[in-house]
């Protein structure tokens, strides 16, 4: 088995407003939030690159864990902003943390959690590693125009990591499923071409969105006899919130089952999922028995769709 043991993230404190977008394209409050529902997104510090905000998550994770750094054996990093084409993001994060694990990138775009997790795990089952660290981290502020009204009001910067091992935890989180899905001719629907800004079709990716999201969370459910109301909580992609409202009511989500940052953090790529599932992970924490069970489904550019199935871990009670 594979299980969670830490969680870390860094969630930048600078904010874009909305009223800050405001100023740059023809838009309204009003506009943004009812069609979007989000009213802040988090910048990267000045001078900050997407390793910068891997390698702050990875620390945080590593110093609530207890972990020496230099114990980690391999460091996945899932992002679709990376700082360089070469070397990978992972490699940076290493060096930032003065480690030397095995080290590479993931890219499933806005799916990297789950498509990372599955790449970490398959790995620790072949190798036999028993401590590794999967972060996410995006920047996407470097690759928005915000002269462009259809995408800027969507994008923010974060990022999470999660340690993995194979021995089971006194409290953490057991990976019990992994599904993933591709839909290939999709694949010019979503991209960031180099040197350029993220552009998507709309429209397109919002019908994909729906449809598959849904259907990924569905099939995770059937596949382990299981309904939404077994549940602890549902955690998606923080595409944006209304979005994630239209999934979570086609599913019968209650609101209390429903994990999201969208609102305050935007749309994080890869790392959304992540930070909005650990840091409500943390303000739920004292509430939480063994045998909760929480689901994380994720789309993104490819396009690429996948879940995964978590099982809450307490021997101390």
């Amino acid at each position: 088995m594979t299980y969670i043991v830490g969680t870390g993230y860094f969630v930048p404190p600078d904010v874009i407003s909305n009223a800050e977008l405001i100023k740059r394209v023809d838009t309204t409050e009003d506009w943004i939030v009812s069609h979007t529902g989000m009213r802040e997104r988090r910048r990267a510090p000045a001078g900050w690159n997407t390793s910068d905000l891997g390698a702050a998550a990875t620390r945080h994770a590593l110093e609530r864990t207890g972990w020496d750094p230099k114990s980690l054996e391999l460091l996945v990093c899932a992002t679709s902003t990376p700082d360089r084409l070469i070397p990978a993001t992972a490699s940076l994060i290493g060096k930032k943390l003065a480690i030397d694990p095995i080290a590479f990138d993931v890219n499933a775009a806005c799916s990297g959690f789950v498509y990372g997790l599955a790449v970490a795990d398959s790995m620790m089952n072949s190798f036999g590693y028993k401590r590794v660290a999967l972060t996410t981290a995006e920047m996407y502020t470097r690759v928005t125009n915000y002269d462009d009204r259809a995408t800027c009001i969507f994008f923010g910067d974060s990022a999470a990591t999660v340690l993995l091992s194979p021995e089971r935890p006194t409290r953490g989180l057991e990976v019990c499923d992994i599904i993933m899905a591709n839909v290939n001719e999709g694949a010019e629907c979503v991209t960031t071409p180099v040197g350029g800004y993220f552009w998507q079709d709309g429209r397109a990716v919002k019908e994909y969105a729906l449809k598959n999201f849904e259907r990924s969370a569905r099939e995770m459910l059937t596949r382990n006899n299981l309904t939404v109301q077994g549940l602890k909580a549902f955690c998606g992609h923080q595409a944006n919130l209304r979005v994630l409202e239209t999934v979570g009511a086609a599913l019968g989500l209650a609101p209390q089952q429903h994990w999201h940052n969208v609102a305050t953090c935007g749309n994080q790529g890869a790392a959304g999922v992540i930070t909005a599932f650990t840091t409500a992970l943390d303000a739920h924490k004292a509430e939480l028995v063994d045998g909760d069970l929480f689901l994380c489904t994720v789309f993104g550019s490819g396009f690429t769709t996948g879940s995964a199935l978590l099982r809450w871990v307490d021997q101390a009670r």
